[in-house]
């Protein structure tokens, strides 16, 4: 299986990077604190889970749609199953899950080609960034139509495949950039999408992929967070200034790419420390071992903030 370019390129990154660093001894204590965890299950009870084809289809729009929550004046959110207040990703996918079940006709694919704005909000309600998350829909919408049904559209053998078509039919999930004149892909929605489908499916059916070792992190806003508040990623304080103003960082500058690289890397170690501590995980796994630690702490930073499709 081929190398993923995400690897490679995020070392890149870090060999020649300004703005952050990464400080090996707090990187083996929080692997040392990962090792203690056990493993968490793909949370079911805020994902649909039904008929194969609504399923794949859930799938792919929740993984299209799962970016930049925080832009707006207030935060938005959806009620839980429990009655809890959901925002973030858990708030797209337990709405989007309601749809499923209340309204399984919306994930069609001719649907989702023609969504209006309307049916969108109606659906999930004032979520940010609408007009682009129509967009993106619509791209869904037409990818599905072209290959007739979702399961014609995930029949790949493993993840460096499903993540080449995902990313050449949509081209939302062509999340990639240049840096000092060099291809940094980063791939996250559909690297994410990849473990997606082996958790909704406990890797049976579509979800039985081979290569989820090929997988990287998935560098979003939370997990740059979180490992800066563990003091595993240094920033310069002229960046770490500009991220506690809550200033945007554009996207695609030398600063985010390094956060993204930083972060993608920081798990890289983070899999070999756990190996030799007699813990194996892979990436993703690791990813959202952290992910999951984020939800659950009062971080003394805020994450940086940086207005893109990509995460």
């Amino acid at each position: 299986m081929r190398t993923n370019p995400v690897r490679d390129a995020t070392r890149w990154v870090m060999k020649r990077a300004r703005w952050v660093s990464l400080d090996r001894g707090a990187l083996r204590r929080l692997a040392r604190e990962l090792a203690e965890l056990e493993p968490d299950p793909w949370p079911r009870e805020y994902h649909f889970v039904g008929e194969e084809e609504l399923t794949l289809r859930y799938l792919l729009v929740l993984d299209a749609l799962n970016f930049c929550f925080w832009p707006g004046k207030g935060r938005w959110h959806v009620d839980g199953p429990k009655g809890e207040v959901l925002d973030g990703y858990y708030a797209l996918a337990y709405g989007l899950k309601r749809v499923a079940e209340d309204s399984p006709s919306f994930f069609a694919p001719e649907v989702l080609s023609h969504l209006a704005e309307e049916d969108l909000r109606e659906a999930l309600g004032d979520i940010p960034l609408l007009s682009v998350r129509v967009r993106i829909a619509r791209e869904v919408g037409r990818a599905l139509s072209r290959f007739g049904s979702a399961r014609a559209f995930f029949d790949a053998e493993n993840c460096p495949e499903l993540v080449e078509r995902v990313t050449a039919h949509i081209p939302s999930f062509r999340d990639a950039c240049l840096y000092r004149g060099h291809w940094i892909p980063f791939y996250k929605r559909a690297q994410i999408l990849c473990a997606d489908i082996f958790g909704a499916f406990e890797g049976k059916g579509p979800g039985d992929l081979a290569g989820l070792d090929w997988l990287t992190a998935f560098a979003d806003y939370k997990l740059p967070q979180l490992l800066r508040a563990h003091g595993v990623l240094v920033f310069d304080p002229a960046l770490s200034e500009r991220i506690d103003n809550r200033e945007l960082i554009t996207p695609g500058s030398d600063e985010e790419v390094e956060i993204r690289a930083a972060t993608v890397q920081t798990v890289e170690f983070l899999v070999e420390e756990l190996e030799e501590l007699g813990r194996t995980a892979m990436a993703f796994q690791v990813d959202w071992a952290l992910w999951n630690l984020s939800q659950g702490m009062e971080l003394p930073f805020p994450y940086h903030r940086t207005l893109t499709v990509f995460y």
